[in-house]
């Protein structure tokens, strides 16, 4: 129990540091990382098959701002 306490307590004070990081305009990838793991928040990622779609439908209707 110990063990898991000090777990929690270390990832509590590093979410507190990522945080006054964002605050300061420079948090690192493991910072931004902790934040939206905390917050629930997965990173999104791009969705090539969607962004292909939209860009051939722009192509097929002439539409050159289609693009995502």
């Amino acid at each position: 129990m110990d063990e898991l306490h000090k777990l929690m307590q270390e990832h509590e004070e590093f979410l507190e540091e990522s945080l006054e990081a964002m605050e300061c305009g420079w948090p690192t990838q493991a910072q931004v990382d902790c934040i939206r793991a905390a917050c629930g928040k997965p990173k999104r990622q791009r969705n090539n098959v969607m962004s292909g779609l939209f860009n051939e439908f722009g192509n097929i209707f002439g539409d050159k701002n289609a693009t995502i």
